[in-house]
């Protein structure tokens, strides 16, 4: 391929069905590429434009490669799937990001990580990185579970923008530009909270994330130990599964408690994923209110 080549935009929601169709033809082991596409492809379904959403990819190769970068506020996901051109392909595309601010590249494949991260180190960028498990449980498993009831003290409930504060304080990965992709998840995908009868208090919750799998599930502290956490990722996981799709989340591998509750519930593991957040440097932002004025 010519270095020349320039990354380019997807805009037509035919052209990301294609692309996610690739990755839905290589089942598991490409599941966490079909889920974020399926994912992103159901917001532009509900809304042809998203602010601060663009799928960039390199002209003619993606209907072979599968190469995509998405990019939303401070996250970065980027894929590909296993060609020989692959590595090539993304020593093209991802210079050409705008890098002056940091990302969150969240669901890095494994496939790709030690070529993503040379390709970092090359633009001297600062470089942390957490290694994820990830784990899935069939559709059929999920729709034939005895999904609990709740004590009568507590209630089901969905989650509404005016709880997008206490899940954004709370979150492990708060910063700029995380309110306001909270809201967004909260508006277009399956959420599911509890609350206390009597009070009305918000204390568990559990949001399907942008790549399509579970995530920021959080029980309060003087609520733990009662199975509240499982109980909400069978409603989530209920959801996800009468709608058609199966079932799949990533964990820190330093997680030793949320991977025990998810092998309890069946969860097998499929692979490996990481995060990676990069910086220019110690002064760089990941987000601001001025680029978010800037972007759309």
């Amino acid at each position: 391929m010519a270095s020349r080549a320039q990354l380019v935009i997807l805009n037509n929601i035919d052209d990301l069905r294609t692309l996610r169709a690739l990755y839905m033809a290589k089942g598991l082991t490409q599941m966490l590429g079909y889920q974020t596409l399926d994912n992103y492809i159901s917001w532009f379904e509900r809304k042809a434009h998203q602010e601060h959403i663009k799928v960039y990819t390199l002209p003619e190769v993606w209907r072979r490669s599968g190469l995509y970068l998405i990019v939303d506020r401070y996250q970065l996901m980027v894929n590909a799937l296993d060609t020989e051109d692959a590595a090539e392909e993304l020593k093209i595309a991802l210079p050409q990001l705008d890098w002056s601010r940091g990302y969150k590249m969240t669901g890095v494949p494994a496939l790709h990580y030690e070529t993503i991260l040379k390709i970092l180190a090359a633009m001297r960028l600062q470089i942390d990185t957490i290694r994820l498990i990830v784990v899935h449980i069939p559709r059929e498993q999920i729709l034939n579970l005895d999904v609990s009831t709740l004590p009568p003290e507590y209630e089901f409930r969905p989650l509404t923008l005016a709880d997008a504060a206490l899940v954004d304080n709370i979150w492990y990965s708060r910063g700029n530009g995380t309110l306001e992709f909270i809201k967004r998840l909260i508006t277009y995908n399956y959420n599911i909270g509890i609350s206390l009868k009597s009070t009305g208090e918000l204390i568990a919750w559990c949001i399907r994330c942008n790549l399509g799998l579970l995530g920021m599930l959080h029980v309060k502290e003087a609520y733990r130990g009662r199975g509240l956490a499982r109980s909400i990722v069978h409603q989530v996981s209920r959801q996800i599964a009468v709608a058609g799709g199966d079932v799949g989340t990533m964990i820190s591998d330093r997680n030793s408690a949320s991977l025990a509750l998810f092998n309890k519930l069946n969860f097998k593991e499929i692979g490996v994923t990481y995060i990676i957040r990069t910086k220019r440097n110690e002064n760089s932002e990941i987000w601001s209110v001025e680029q978010e004025a800037k972007e759309d």
